[in-house]
């Protein structure tokens, strides 16, 4: 399957409005940091999965993969300290 920059480009695009709207239905509700623990664990692999996928993509790819494995260790270190793992 072959994909071109542009059809690249929109798919992210849509993607980051989802998740944009997302977050903003989600800044309504309060932040509980027992949420997180369990959240964590299952967010993760989806984000590796991300980032390995966002560095096939020429360009910006790279840049947002690296910004996705920076969220990870981010992520990893809050998980740790909040939920004692």
């Amino acid at each position: 399957m072959t994909i071109s920059s542009q059809s690249a480009v929109a798919l992210i695009n849509s993607e980051l409005q989802s998740v944009q709207s997302a977050a903003v239905q989600s800044r309504s509700a309060a932040f509980d940091a027992s949420d997180f623990c369990s959240l964590w664990p299952t967010a993760k692999p989806i984000l590796q999965l991300l980032s390995s996928i966002a560095f096939l993509i020429p360009g910006v790819g790279a840049g947002a993969g690296a910004v996705l494995a920076g969220l990870i260790k981010v992520g990893d270190q809050i998980h740790a300290d909040t939920c004692g793992a």
